[in-house]
């Protein structure tokens, strides 16, 4: 409709004539009828000035409402550049979505560096440098978020499944939280994205953790030095000698005995390349020791100086070479000995080596208590303690080093499989914390000790250990012995310290080698006895 148009609109109304087009065309050219001009034409001005004043009426409200919408605008472009300076400050990378996933057209500069995008109008998976099959899993999880928002499952569990993390070109450690954005009716509206780079946070606490690591570290080396290097001389032997006549499961012993130590000192990089080793001996049946060395040896090398390394900050540069010092050096004590001996003097040669050079048992135990300890810390269990009362028995400590040291397999098991849940404890009428005790005494003719190690954990679920290895027939007394066996393990998965059936059977190893026994007494639910038998043994080795 042209202005013409509704100018004749409004003279209708006003004259309420039909036939206002002749009129005002009559008018404008001259020719209206005979005795109509006059009247006809004052109606007609009359009806333009009323008109006239409506316009003027009604574009005086239209310039009113515009000045009120200028202003509207200049007030949002205001806030909005006000919104964009506060996100902007605030140093994060800050964007909203919808339903849709669809970014809004407001977000943070910072999103630029820490997205390493410009989001607006972009999907929220692109946003995130999601594939295709991530993306629709992202949107079908935010159509849920949206549609479903009377479900019992709260906003932020649900956007647990969503990403967490930016995977920055730059190497970048970037964080990623969703908020919900409600209007006033409490309907969800949006999803507010917030990345933070918390590269500069993870450093400093990745800082702590080594400077920590390290102090625990040297503390647990300078705790024992003869058991620290025993460690090394593993190392020298094992891994690192020209050549090793040795089969593949004493290797596979050897292997994880090390592995236990080097967890036990902190030493993780040592610990993790003996931890692949393992796994490559698992997947090759065939796999040659020799092969296995030569693989490793140039990375264990350099590691086994850096642990060295360790040992002379505490003890000096010559430490390795004093490994076993009481009073003296124990090559010389032990000369004395057998000078006494080849002298005839029998009765004086025992008890030079029992009171002189000999250690209590009790001693030689510390090293299990601090591993014992260092393992329920690291699994945050909680663990009671109680060492042998006594120090009455000793022994000549160079004879049974290997043995004190693999009892390190021991701890780690007591610390998987006996320990129990605190609320399932004291619902069994236990103590809140597991239960270790120690004990040693003399066996027949004081010419043996026996060692206990007591737990008061779940115990051994035989009837998992008798399909573990298929066994039918056994007395229950008799199973249990399995658990000693190459490669038997009642852990479902193997993880970096244990489940691979090695551990145990390495103890019994050590046992064996001084012609001693081991044993293993369980009820379920009320916990378990290691038993090992070890005849006392006074000519060094």
């Amino acid at each position: 409709m042209t202005i013409s148009d509704k100018l004749v609109q409004q003279l209708q109304q006003h004259l309420g004539n039909d036939n206002t087009d002749a009129l005002v065309a009559g008018i404008m050219e001259g020719t209206a009828p005979s005795g109509e001009v006059s009247l006809q034409g004052m109606n007609l001005l009359s009806s333009m000035y009323a008109i006239l004043k409506d316009v003027s009426i009604t574009y005086a409200e239209y310039e009113s409402q515009l000045e009120e919408f200028v202003e509207m605008r200049l007030q949002m472009e205001k806030l909005n550049s006000s919104t964009h300076a506060v996100l902007d400050g605030l140093g994060q990378g800050i964007v909203f979505f919808d339903s849709q996933g669809i970014c809004s057209d407001i977000y943070s500069k910072s999103c630029l560096a820490i997205l390493e995008s410009q989001p607006s109008e972009r999907h929220i998976g692109e946003v995130l440098g999601l594939d295709d099959n991530d993306r629709k899993q992202m949107q079908s999880l935010i159509d849920i978020v949206f549609q479903d928002q009377s479900t019992a499952i709260p906003f932020d569990e649900l956007m647990q499944l969503a990403p967490h993390r930016y995977v920055h070109s730059g190497g970048n450690i970037i964080e990623i939280n969703y908020r919900p954005m409600h209007d006033p009716s409490g309907k969800l509206t949006g999803i507010l994205l917030v990345a933070n780079d918390i590269s500069k946070e993870e450093a400093a606490k990745e800082e702590i953790r080594l400077k920590e690591a390290r102090i625990v570290r040297m503390l647990r080396i300078a705790k024992d030095k003869m058991a620290f290097v025993g460690y090394l001389r593993q190392i020298e032997n094992v891994l690192l000698a020209p050549t090793v006549k040795s089969q593949k499961e004493d290797f596979a012993r050897n292997l994880h005995t090390i592995k236990g130590m080097s967890k036990f000192f902190h030493l993780d990089a040592i610990t993790s390349i003996l931890h692949e080793l393992e796994n490559v001996m698992k997947a090759q049946e065939t796999v040659c020791v020799e092969e296995m060395r030569s693989v490793c040896r140039d990375a264990i090398a350099a590691l086994f100086d850096e642990a060295k390394g360790y040992g002379r900050e505490i003890w000096g540069n010559n430490f390795e070479i004093q490994e076993d010092v009481v009073i003296l050096p124990v090559s010389y004590a032990t000369e004395f000995g057998k000078e006494l001996r080849e002298q005839g003097a029998q009765g004086i040669a025992f008890s030079y080596f029992q009171k002189i050079v000999s250690q209590p048992v009790r001693d030689l135990l510390i090293p299990f208590e601090t591993q014992l300890s260092y393992f329920a810390v690291m699994t945050e269990k909680k663990i009671n303690i109680t060492m042998p009362a006594s120090g009455e028995i000793r022994v000549f400590p160079t004879v049974y080093k290997e043995f004190f040291e693999s009892l390190v397999h021991i701890a780690r098991n007591i610390v998987d499989h006996a320990s129990e849940p605190e609320e399932t404890r004291l619902k069994a009428g236990k103590s809140p914390e597991l239960n270790v005790k120690m004990d040693v005494s003399y066996g027949s003719f004081k010419n043996t000790m026996i060692l206990t190690i007591e737990d008061d954990g779940k115990g051994i679920d035989i009837e998992k250990l008798r399909k573990k290895i298929n066994a039918t027939g056994e007395n229950e007394e008799a199973l249990l012995q399995h658990i000693f066996d190459p490669k038997i393990s009642t852990r479902d998965s193997v993880s970096e310290e244990s489940g691979r059936g090695i551990g145990l059977n390495a103890v019994k190893a050590a046992v064996e080698k001084l012609d001693g026994s081991i044993n293993v007494a369980s009820k379920f639910g009320k916990g378990s006895v290691f038993t090992l038998s070890l005849p006392i043994i006074w000519e060094p080795r």
